[in-house]
């Protein structure tokens, strides 16, 4: 009977009512963040890569790779252009994470009237290619799985899920979360569009170089391999120098095969405002970020429910 319920509600303990408090507050912020989102998207209009002004604007395309050094997610080693990862051990508190990445490195936006290179440093992603598994410590995951996802879709989803629970459930003690976006995978990106000309060039060259030294740095075999000239295992500041001027050669490369009418576009991380990063289209981003704020906002209303009625009977009880 609803009084009976009523009448429990109000017994509940203190500690229990502030959780509730604190999963209403979330819920605040998980709603009016999706809103905050859906009103942007929605204000901001569409623009092509050759016509975009300097400024905050929104692209559609397919994600690209860039020529040179590939990037590659580490636990399937399936290529593509940007990729996050997690690895959690099972501990008596729940999951710790013992290893996680993101990837720093640059790919590109294409759509039918030019290429925008994508610096995603700072990006929220938003990836529809994730999947998560369990193993023992030392298994990975199975290369080409997104790639699989991608052509059979939710269905091989959902049966990866099931299957990863049964790992779960079976004793397996490590977790793996792998995200990733793949070549010619609709892209949306909403940040700050900016074409280098000639008069600031070098300055792009010297972030690419960075960049592609950043990219260097976590495959320490490759580098040693590449730039470990007297083989003692480690690069010195001379073999290092080397390897910087391979990267600004290959920058200079890169740059000069990408640049439109002497113009490179780039789009990164505007300053205080909204940097997201999508392989969906707008209508399923828009879809999922309306849902998002709905059932923030249907959590929180409902913890302001239960917190008022049980406040309710211990004020007047």
């Amino acid at each position: 009977m609803p009084g009976d319920w009523i009448a429990s509600l109000q017994g509940w303990p203190t500690g229990l009512l502030v959780f509730i408090g604190v999963v209403g507050l979330i819920g605040l912020f998980v709603g009016f963040s999706g809103l905050r989102r859906v009103r942007l998207i929605e204000d901001v209009p569409t623009a092509r890569v050759r016509s975009a002004h300097q400024g905050y604007v929104e692209l559609h395309g397919v994600a690209a790779s860039m020529s040179g050094e590939p990037i590659v997610a580490p636990l399937t080693q399936t290529q593509c252009c940007w990729f996050s990862y997690r690895v959690e051990r099972q501990a008596d508190k729940g999951w710790r994470t013992v290893q996680s990445g993101t990837s720093d490195g640059l790919f590109l936006l294409r759509d039918e009237t030019g290429d925008c290179v994508i610096d995603p440093e700072g990006a929220e992603v938003d990836s529809r290619h994730d999947q998560t598994w369990y193993g023992d410590g030392s298994s990975l995951g199975v290369p080409g799985m997104h790639r699989m996802e991608r052509e059979f879709g939710i269905g091989l989803k959902v049966a990866s899920r099931v299957l990863s629970h049964t790992g779960a459930m079976s004793g397996q003690n490590t977790r793996y979360t792998e995200r990733i976006i793949l070549d010619g995978d609709p892209l949306y990106a909403i940040g700050q569009f900016h074409s280098v000309d000639e008069s600031d060039l070098a300055e792009s060259e010297r972030i690419r170089t960075g960049e592609i030294l950043r990219e260097w740095k976590q495959r320490p075999d490759t580098l040693r391999e590449r730039f470990d000239h007297d083989r003692d295992g480690v690069v010195n500041q001379v073999e290092w120098e080397d390897a910087r001027a391979a990267a600004g050669k290959l920058a200079k490369e890169e740059l000069a095969a990408h640049r439109r009418d002497t113009h490179v576009h780039v789009l990164r991380k505007p300053e205080g405002r909204l940097f997201l990063i999508a392989n969906r289209d707008q209508p399923t981003l828009l879809r999922r970020l309306r849902w998002r704020a709905r059932i923030g906002l249907g959590v929180f209303g409902l913890a302001l429910v239960v917190l008022g009625i049980a406040l309710a009977g211990r004020t007047f009880g």
